[in-house]
């Protein structure tokens, strides 16, 4: 009887806590061709992709719609016939999927958020976006690098004063769109993370949180080796999840985000998979929710990167946990 328990309670837990899961996806489904090898995508491959999010129970669908450009602006093909006709192939398929075009790039590459005329562009350009295409809402992924290999200057604009800049812009981007869909994607920031990223302070996610509706945390740009260290850290993640959405001024929804990827040679010291599965991490998750005591869970799902690395036998571990 106890173990019988033990299971309706791991069925229902995970039932009530995957509601907001996502992915991000490459770009041909915009562009209607793969960027690299020229391969043409057929409507046979939108239609198996919303199979896929449809059966994995992926809610929204952070599809690539370029970074934005040195100017701020965004590329045609974000805004070409082809990303709407299989905008709307996807949409027949699976119905309540939601469709966030993936919208960003690296500060001082292509991004600017110092730049009056680079914001000013930006803005204009994401409102197009939400008000032309038959679109959901969109997703952010702004950067600032702080990985010493990277082959840019990187330091044109100070993290301190990133920080300020990257806080405005979602305001700004906010108050242009009052009533759309926003998400944002950022790393940890618990405090003994070791990303290769500007990490925020809980400070700064609280004063965005109030613009957007979403926060996506990666946890897989961590630089944790040691399986205590990852434990520790996550398990402080979720807790600040908790505060932030405690906060009356709260408007977000929180997600995990969970690395699925070939290992990149260069990004090793802060990336180590060997036990960051996905079957650990989500008992992981799980402990951390069942100590809180509380009825409603903190962490409303998980954002998977990325959808075209992800084999079968991966998403069949998440299906066991995301009914």
């Amino acid at each position: 009887m106890k173990i019988i328990i033990k299971i309706l309670a791991l069925f229902l837990f995970f039932n009530l806590f995957a509601k907001e899961n996502s992915t991000w996806i490459k770009s041909t489904y915009f562009r209607g061709y793969d960027p690299i090898t020229n391969k043409l995508h057929s409507t046979k491959d939108v239609e198996q992709l919303a199979e896929r999010l449809k059966m994995n129970n992926i809610k929204y669908a952070y599809i690539f719609a370029g970074p934005y450009q040195k100017d701020g602006h965004l590329p045609d093909y974000t805004f070409s016939n082809k990303a709407k006709e299989n905008i709307a192939i996807l949409k027949k398929i699976y119905p309540k999927v939601k469709i966030l075009p993936w919208i960003g790039g690296v500060q001082n590459k292509t991004v600017y958020l110092e730049r009056k005329e680079w914001v000013k562009n930006a803005i204009i350009d994401t409102v197009k976006l939400i008000k032309t295409m038959p679109v959901d809402g969109i997703h952010l992924d702004l950067e600032y690098v702080i990985y010493s290999g990277a082959k840019f200057n990187y330091n044109k604009l100070s993290p301190g004063s990133y920080s300020q800049y990257w806080a405005l812009f979602h305001k700004e981007l906010r108050l242009a769109l009052p009533e759309s869909f926003i998400s944002s994607v950022i790393v940890s920031i618990a405090s003994g993370t070791k990303p290769w990223k500007y990490k925020h302070t809980l400070n700064e996610i609280k004063e965005i949180s109030s613009f957007v509706d979403q926060i996506s945390f990666m946890f897989y740009e961590t630089g944790l080796m040691d399986l205590k260290d990852y434990d520790d850290n996550l398990k402080e993640q979720i807790l600040m999840i908790k505060e932030l959405k405690s906060l009356p001024t709260n408007r977000s929804q929180y997600l995990i985000g969970l690395g699925i990827f070939n290992e990149e040679p260069n990004l090793k010291a802060f990336r180590d998979l060997g036990f960051k599965n996905l079957p650990l991490t989500l008992k992981l998750v799980q402990k951390t929710e069942n100590n809180t005591k509380q009825k409603e869970v903190i962490v409303d799902g998980f954002a998977i990167f990325c959808e075209w690395m992800t084999a079968e036998q991966e998403w069949k571990q998440l299906r066991s946990y995301l009914k």
